[in-house]
């Protein structure tokens, strides 16, 4: 795994079952690896180092997580499944002065004038009570609301080229984290949620 080589999904679920502590499991097998839809480090890290480029943060903070990483989802509410024609392009991006910028937005904002359906609602005031506090903001849902929103939507879409084929055309989750620390936390609680799963099912 120390020279990014292709971890395929049968391999990772063993990989999750193993005996290690999860802090340094997910790094392995989670946030520094080649990620399931790539072919090549380089390929990765061209489009990592454009999109950097672009949206002004460190290319080694963005990381590509979710099923579009590990060739299968993290998240029970998508039923620990297996990436698909319909799977989103789940982005982390780190960095500390946008998070702070997306923060003082929902601090100051008028919840009243965005014209937030249900759904939005809900996450706004989630994000209020909990995302933000976790060091977390899934600026998906927000990104076009937030004052960098516009560039990095631009970016995203200027940097579609440069990802495999099979990600181009899909809806593109981005999350901002306050620091690599919130970003693992993030992935931990995900991947012991997996593994608690693929632990149940075996002993089924």
């Amino acid at each position: 795994m120390t020279d990014w080589t292709k971890i395929e999904v049968p391999q990772f679920m063993e990989l999750v079952l193993e005996d290690e502590d999860s802090r340094i499991l997910v790094g392995r097998i989670v946030i520094d690896r080649l990620p399931y839809t790539f072919e090549t480090k380089k390929q990765y890290f061209t489009w990592r180092d454009e999109l950097a480029e672009g949206i002004q943060v460190d290319a080694r903070d963005i990381i590509i997580v979710g099923s579009a990483a590990t060739g299968r989802s993290l998240s029970a509410k998508k039923k620990f499944g297996v990436f698909g024609s319909k799977s989103d392009v789940d982005i982390a991006v780190v960095s500390s002065r946008h998070f702070d910028i997306a923060w003082q937005w929902f601090r100051r904002v008028n919840v009243n004038l965005l014209n937030l359906d249900d759904e939005g609602l809900r996450l706004f005031e989630q994000h209020r009570k909990q995302y933000i506090f976790n060091g977390m903001i899934a600026a998906n849902y927000f990104l076009n609301y937030l004052p960098f929103g516009t560039s990095w939507v631009q970016e995203l879409q200027r940097c579609e080229k440069y990802l495999p084929s099979v990600l181009r055309g899909r809806k593109m989750s981005v999350r901002i984290y306050k620091d690599n620390e919130a970003l693992r936390e993030a992935q931990m609680a995900a991947l012991n949620g997996y593994r608690t799963y693929l632990a149940a099912k075996k002993g089924s």
